[in-house]
């Protein structure tokens, strides 16, 4: 079930955005696909716990006031202060149920590799996120890698390696290292000794 919050219609726009944010409101936009934007607002406390439950290009639904319908949305872009990352803004994109849109995912590790405790591997982890295509609904927050499959140094997994969700498509190559154990340069010294 896909989570509902609640949005105003925000009548302040420009510089004078900065009076809300001191409020505890965050500005925010909604926009799509043949679709004017409607600039709305949501209080801060709200947007983060949203951005914390769901982050980006996860499915959600908005109730602006005043509109009978909810909007089902992604967050697709948050804009932070640079020096103490507090959120400034979100662009909330309106998805078509039944159009296939592309996002880009955390890929999430799981499990212990046997490899770093039995022979002291490094676990590196070189794909951190990933970009895929699917129906809306059918996006996950992210991708889990399960590495209890890495029993001895130089396992790796890739991409192709990886289980993907039905009706969700993977835009890399299919070659490209997720993640793989090496030997600790420790290990490595003492085997060149």
């Amino acid at each position: 079930m896909t989570d509902t919050y609640q949005v105003q219609r925000r009548s302040v726009v420009g510089k004078r955005v900065a009076t809300l944010r001191r409020e505890g409101v965050l500005p925010a936009n909604i926009y799509g696909r043949a679709q004017e934007s409607v600039a709305v607002q949501l209080p801060y406390v709200e947007a983060r716990d949203l951005l914390n439950a769901h982050g980006l290009n996860t499915l959600i639904n908005v109730q602006v006031e005043g509109e009978a319908q909810t909007r089902p949305v992604v967050v697709r872009n948050v804009e932070l202060e640079p020096v103490n990352r507090k959120i400034l803004h979100l662009d909330l994109y309106q998805v078509d149920l039944s159009r296939i849109i592309k996002a880009t995912i955390p890929v999430a590790i799981t499990g212990e590799a046997p490899a770093v405790h039995k022979f002291g591997g490094v676990l590196i982890h070189a794909l951190d996120h990933i970009e895929v295509e699917g129906l809306p609904h059918s996006i996950p927050e992210h991708l889990e890698v399960s590495v209890v499959g890495l029993i001895e140094i130089g396992d790796h997994i890739q991409v192709k390696d990886l289980r993907v969700p039905p009706g969700l498509k993977l835009h890399a190559s299919p070659d490209q290292g997720v993640v793989a154990v090496q030997a600790s340069r420790a290990a490595a010294s003492a085997v060149g000794d």
